[in-house]
């Protein structure tokens, strides 16, 4: 997968991973595959440019930022200070990498930043992190898809030491906008029964973690093709979604639509999502990141108690650790439906549908910074949760839909009668 390159959303490279995703499933025994499209205002990446007395090294370019060359002062604005026309029209703002536990979380301050770049009339943003260029190179976040109007870039804790404020600096992102078309697969396994388990993954991404649940994926598939019919006892639709890397066109969400309108025909069992599987904790150590020796903490997100004990118990026999069962990331809330709206990642989009789910993720530091290639991954830790996962589906085949289902039909009749509930709204293409 990872020799692919970096799969941005629609570009040559993805659409090459999706190719071959296609040819491996098509040839399993008894599996069909179709293809669902969307078209898509595409960023395809290019270099960053920074030029202030000298060429200052630039990691990457903050994804679905403006291509273009522009120049003025730079100025640094510390945390917590808006980014206005007042302090920042026609000039180059410098801002630190949020000082966040994981880089994940730097992303919604990171996008506010570009919109209020862009709306303050800024000639451009330079994010500087405090580890390494060699590190953070190709560092991709955030990945919401909405394009910028300003350009920006991040830059290594070495290379920041080369901006000199107050000197005009030229900032460029030699990236391109243009239409394009996306797929996602969706793979289906007939069982015994025409009753559906969807098991689901995003197939866009950029390096050995992001997205390698397209991996376990794949050899999920194998397995269960090659296992009699009996053993089945219910369908399987494996789906190698697009558009996480431009969540307008976000796969996962679009089928979960689908599956939520199917519910209550008693076609679906329930959803169960990998992400970002085997990774290895790496932590900040005297300003570069270091890994631990441990695993990345890790989350079996489970919407019932059936889903929760499947869970609990394929961990346990597999070794796994570091890892928490738990029904949400969010503080609860009363009277919504569902209280956690948050299962960390894709599996939200299912969860907050109402179609009972688990969902597989973790959140390291290596997540959006590809430079640490094989080594952000434990290959045996991975098989192990891919293992567990597969141990889960087998567990459940013989637990009949409406123990799986747990509280979700109670919080569907909720919804259906008024009760609050989750978002599902996409990140816009272009800024409002």
């Amino acid at each position: 997968m990872a020799g692919f390159g970096v799969r941005s959303t629609g570009s040559p490279q993805h659409r090459r991973l999706i190719d071959w995703l296609e040819r491996m499933v098509d040839r399993l025994p008894g599996v069909s595959v179709r293809s669902e499209g969307f078209t898509i205002q595409r960023w395809r990446p290019g270099p960053g440019l920074l030029l202030g007395p000298g060429a200052v090294p630039v990691a990457s370019a903050i994804p679905y930022s403006a291509p273009g060359l522009r120049s003025g002062e730079l100025v640094r604005l510390p945390a917590g200070v808006p980014i206005t026309a007042d302090n920042a029209r026609g000039k180059v703002v410098l801002r630190d990498f949020p000082a966040v536990d994981r880089g994940y979380f730097a992303e919604p301050l990171l996008h506010q930043d570009m919109v209020d770049a862009g709306n303050a009339g800024a000639a451009g943003v330079v994010v500087a992190f405090p580890f390494p260029h060699e590190q953070v190179k190709g560092y991709w976040d955030p990945h919401l898809g909405t394009h910028y109007r300003v350009p920006g870039v991040f830059v290594g804790s070495d290379a920041a030491v080369e901006l000199q404020v107050g000197t005009r600096t030229t900032i460029g992102v030699l990236a391109a906008r243009d239409r394009a078309t996306t797929r996602s697969l969706i793979a289906t396994l007939p069982g015994t029964s025409s009753e559906r388990v969807v098991l689901d993954t995003n197939t866009d991404g950029v390096g050995w973690v992001q997205e390698n649940g397209t991996v376990g994926l794949l050899a999920l598939a194998e397995y269960f093709a090659e296992l009699p019919l009996r053993c089945r006892t219910r369908t399987i639709e494996f789906v190698f979604a697009t558009g996480h890397l431009h969540r307008a066109a976000e796969g996962s969400e679009f089928r979960a639509r689908a599956l939520d309108a199917e519910y209550d025909s008693g076609s679906v069992a329930y959803a169960f999502v990998l992400e970002h599987l085997g990774t290895r904790e790496f932590l900040p150590v005297d300003g570069r990141l270091r890994p631990t020796g441990a695993g990345e903490f890790s989350a079996w997100f489970a919407g019932s108690p059936a889903l929760a004990g499947a869970a609990l118990t394929a961990l346990t026999a597999r070794g796994v650790d570091r890892t928490f069962v738990l029904a949400g990331n969010d503080p609860p809330v009363p009277d919504r439906a569902p209280p956690q709206c948050s299962f960390g990642g894709i599996g939200t989009h299912f969860h907050s549908h109402l179609v009972p789910t688990m969902a597989m993720i973790s959140g390291p530091w290596t997540l959006w910074a590809p430079a640490f290639g094989a080594r952000a991954v434990d290959h045996d830790r991975m098989r192990r949760q891919v293992l567990a996962a597969g141990d889960a589906v087998l567990a459940l085949g013989t637990v009949p839909r409406e123990q799986i289902a747990g509280p979700y039909p109670a919080l569907r009749q909720a919804r259906a009668s008024g009760a609050a509930t989750c978002s599902h709204d996409l990140p816009p293409e272009e800024v409002r």
